[in-house]
C-alpha cells in the first residue's frame, strides 16, 4: 500500500510539473509579445524625436546663416 501511495504522489507531481511548465511557457510567450509591441512603439517614438531634432537643427542653421547674411559679419 505504501508503494501505491508513492506512485500516486509521483503521478500527481509529474502532472503538476507539466502544468507549471505549460503555465511558464504561456507567461513567457505572452510577456515576450508585449515586449515586442513596446519595442515597436519605442522605435516609432524615437523616429519622431529624431525628425524633430533634425528640424530644430535645420532651423538653427538657417537662422544663423540669415543673421550672418543680414548683418554682414
Amino acid at each position: 500500500m505504501e508503494k501505491q501511495h508513492w506512485s500516486e504522489v509521483t503521478q500527481q507531481n509529474t502532472q503538476d510539473i507539466a502544468d507549471i511548465k505549460s503555465d511558464i511557457k504561456t507567461i513567457k510567450d505572452n510577456h515576450l509579445h508585449h515586449i515586442e509591441l513596446d519595442m515597436c512603439r519605442q522605435r516609432k517614438a524615437m523616429e519622431k524625436l529624431d525628425n524633430r531634432i533634425w528640424w530644430v537643427l535645420g532651423l538653427l542653421v538657417v537662422s544663423t546663416v540669415i543673421g550672418v547674411i543680414e548683418h554682414g559679419i
